[in-house]
């Protein structure tokens, strides 16, 4: 019973656990295509590369997911074994994922003044409308000409400097974007010491499940076993001798048939030539 109970708990815990996991896939998706379609504010001042690396993690994520929840219903090792090498190498990739995004925020002006200065003027003018601010550090600082920000034809905007603005929302926005990151190596850490729950669990109960099923198709009810019924572990079985004592009394009975038909045949065949006794 107790090798039942947890069993089950295990498979379900597994199945639960990497729901969520599927989930967290699904936002690293979501997160990574909304992004590269500059479809939230500031998207545009991520680095390139990073909402599809971001995508991708969520893919393999939603894989591995899939693979945990079909190891859980269908038991086969070696679909836990693949999913713990997927979940390893996704935790791995996050980690370095995290770290890069760490590193291009932990100096914001250092990230923001070589993207204004190399940045066409098409795209500083979609940082000023978007930040409604006006040039880098003032207003004559490589401004993008703008209705909002033309300071050489005489348009004096109030809008403050990108510059603050720029790197409090890098500092802000990147420093959530690590620390979610980091924070959902929790779920991965414990979608992998799941899956080696249930590959103990099956290690230490597996047999004694097999028989249960095993006797299950046997038709014996579970309640009634005991050292002492027939096919259990540790039990004696009597079937035979008790066979052979049947076939034993049937040949004897048999034997006696044979004799009393023998003694009729000779009582006839003496009537017949005229002899009685």
């Amino acid at each position: 019973m107790a090798a039942t109970c947890c069993a089950r708990l295990s498979k379900w815990y597994m199945i639960t656990t990497n729901l969520l996991f599927a989930c967290l896939g699904v936002a690293y998706i979501a997160f990574g295509v909304i992004g590269n379609r500059d479809g939230f504010h500031g998207a545009t001042l991520f680095p390139d590369s990073i909402f599809k690396l971001v995508a991708i993690l969520g893919a393999v994520i939603l894989v591995a997911a899939i693979l945990g929840i079909t190891g859980a219903v269908v038991k086969r090792r070696w679909i836990l074994y693949v999913y713990m090498v997927i979940v390893i190498g996704a935790l791995i990739y996050q980690v370095v994922l995290g770290v890069k995004i760490y590193k291009q925020g932990a100096d914001p002006p250092a990230y923001v003044a070589p993207i204004w200065s190399k940045a066409s003027e098409k795209y500083r003018a979609s940082l000023q409308n978007e930040f409604s601010c006006c040039g880098y550090n003032n207003a004559m600082d490589q401004p993008a000409v703008t209705d909002r920000c033309n300071p050489v034809a005489g348009l004096i905007s109030k809008d403050p400097p990108c510059y603050d603005t720029l790197t409090q929302y890098v500092d802000m926005a990147f420093t959530r974007f690590y620390a979610v990151l980091f924070a959902a190596l929790a779920v991965e850490v414990l979608a992998l010491t799941n899956a080696i729950t249930v590959l103990c669990t099956r290690s230490i109960y597996g047999e004694d499940e097999s028989e249960r099923r095993r006797r299950r198709k046997s038709g014996i009810r579970l309640d009634d076993m005991s050292p002492d019924t027939p096919t259990t572990a540790g039990s004696h079985n009597n079937f035979g001798a008790d066979a052979n004592n049947y076939y034993g009394a049937y040949k004897e009975d048999r034997g006696n048939q044979h004799d009393s038909y023998n003694i009729y045949q000779q009582n006839n065949y003496n009537q017949s030539n005229g002899r009685y006794y």
